[in-house]
């Protein structure tokens, strides 16, 4: 889904893409109608800044594709999961990691520990708001 002004969702590399065109763009004007000794490294200058600019638009580009997971699995190769069936190995494992887990949660806990645990439960955003998932840039 765009964001409300068009952009997409990595604005900062849409800005940082446009920021570099302009720099590049006028070093290099600068260097082909200035008579300046140096003319030539403002001219290189200006293509390279023109060129990094490119890295900008990729990752722009990149962060605004959407595919569905439908599409990637079948583009990928990858086949649907199974539906396994409840094999012996299955029940075993259960049932081992079910004991496994009453017994840890019988167990007393340190203060120590039980303070940071809550500490990685309440951790989100630096702000204090919980972490948006949907963003990628």
């Amino acid at each position: 889904m765009a964001a409300p002004g068009g952009l997409g969702r990595c604005v900062a590399a849409f800005w940082l893409a446009l920021a570099f065109d302009a720099l590049g763009l006028a070093v290099l004007l600068a260097g082909v109608f200035a008579d300046v000794f140096f003319s030539d490294l403002l001219i290189y200058a200006g293509g390279i800044g023109i060129f990094l600019s490119l890295i900008w638009w990729v990752f722009w580009y990149a962060g605004n594709l959407e595919v569905p997971l439908e599409e990637l699995r079948d583009d990928v190769g990858l086949a649907p999961p199974k539906v396994r069936s409840d094999s012996v190995l299955r029940r075993l494992v259960h049932g081992f990691s079910r004991r496994l887990s009453s017994t840890f949660a019988s167990a007393p806990r340190s203060r120590a520990a039980s303070a940071s645990g809550l500490e990685l439960q309440l951790a989100g955003d630096p702000r204090g708001r919980p972490a948006d998932s949907g963003r990628i840039c």
